[in-house]
């Protein structure tokens, strides 16, 4: 037998702990128990009950090789199992204040808890008269009158077993020992599965629920189809501005998809003013008969310094600010309103419209000149969409 530790433990509570995590709810460890005094029921965890509910007791801690006889000259002895989280753990007063570390290598262990005194120490004042005590005297609480023994083994069986219940003296113990056996029964183990099963299924099932709202929002208000997903580049924007309109041209197949990009970047351009600039007949043509465009009209900064002058042989931003605390959350729909009606150069917002319109695949065509004919129209936006439905005869 080795004594582990052999002195005084603060008691904050009525309760120290054996732990290397954190400590249970107070019922969902002595659940299930016939003993009130030493809750084991959760893994890795020790409560110990004491009869003082603050101040200092006698404490001893054994470390056994082999199962002990109950311990001679205590009134309350109870045994529980102890299966340790990890090694070591830990004596802890209230407030994770370590008295001594505990080395447990078995799997399984049989703790031995033994009180004396426990009606004594819950007497407030421990048997002291408290009209001989000074009013500015704590020193009792340094002296409780109860003290306890904690003694472990490492249990032969190799697994839990029932808690018991070996000597029971003072009325304090009975009454622990009373609420404990009226505690509801814990789970079992497969009942603890089967909660946990349940539980990851709702996690993923709200997990999915979110995602599928999130999607939603992200694509105008419903999931995208497939083939708007597979379209790749700059699609979005219009798709969450006017998701009907985009579904729409989807259903509208290729053919038409390829005129409304030539029709959507043409007014993009006579928006802009610029659509009747002759240096832009080869691209309206090559565009009307489906053919490449020539490689100066797929360069933006050619393009801008063609169709702007020296004003546009840089790239020009617009910057537009909003205060945060005039925009609260908003959807992307109402977020690309207000851009819209933000004053913009529509001959810079229309550029992008002729290269985009000349897209190998139709639909990526359409709708990207769709969208920068939106950003060139600007806060007539509304107005261009009514017109390109009508044109087509979409929706």
């Amino acid at each position: 037998m080795r004594i582990l530790y052999d002195g005084t433990a603060g008691i904050a509570y009525c309760q120290i702990y054996v732990t290397s995590d954190d400590v249970p709810d107070l019922t969902d460890a002595f659940a299930g128990q016939a003993n009130g005094l030493c809750g084991a029921a959760e893994p890795g965890v020790l409560i110990l009950q004491t009869g003082t509910h603050t101040g200092r007791v006698r404490f001893t801690v054994e470390m056994h090789d082999q199962p002990p006889p109950p311990a001679d000259g205590w009134e309350e002895v109870v045994e529980v199992s102890f299966v340790p989280n990890g090694s070591p753990v830990g004596l802890v007063e209230w407030g994770e204040s370590e008295l001594v570390e505990i080395e447990l290598e078995a799997p399984v262990y049989r703790v031995q808890y033994c009180a004396s005194g426990m009606d004594l120490g819950r007497d407030p004042y421990g048997g002291i008269d408290p009209d001989t005590i000074e009013d500015d005297d704590a020193s009792y609480l340094d002296h409780r009158p109860d003290r306890y023994l904690l003694r472990f083994w490492p249990d032969p069986a190799g697994q839990p077993r029932p808690d018991a219940v070996l000597r029971q003296t003072s009325k304090d113990a009975a009454h622990q020992h009373q609420w404990a056996r009226g505690l509801p029964k814990p789970p079992t183990a497969e009942q603890r599965a089967e909660t946990e099963r349940r539980e990851q299924e709702a996690r993923l099932r709200r997990q999915a629920e979110f995602e599928a709202r999130e999607l939603a929002r992200v694509w105008g208000g419903r999931p995208p189809t497939d083939q708007l997903r597979q379209v790749g580049g700059n699609i979005l924007q219009i798709v969450q501005y006017d998701r009907d309109t985009a579904d729409a041209v989807v259903d509208a197949g290729p053919a038409t998809q390829r005129r409304i990009a030539l029709w959507a970047a043409r007014r993009a351009y006579q928006h802009a003013g610029i659509a009747q600039v002759p240096w832009l007949a080869p691209a309206w043509s090559a565009l009307e008969h489906g053919e490449p465009l020539p490689a100066e009209y797929t360069d933006l900064a050619t393009l801008r310094k063609q169709l702007m002058g020296e004003r546009g042989a840089e790239t020009h931003h617009t910057e537009v600010r909003f205060e945060p605390h005039y925009l609260p959350p908003m959807e992307p729909r109402e977020l690309i309103a207000r851009m819209l009606a933000v004053p913009l150069d529509p001959v810079s917002m229309a550029l992008p419209a002729l290269p985009a319109a000349a897209e190998p695949d139709p639909l990526r065509a359409a709708l990207e000149a769709v969208w920068y004919a939106v950003t060139a129209h600007g806060s007539a936006a509304d107005s261009f969409l009514a017109d390109l439905r009508r044109s087509f005869s979409l929706g």
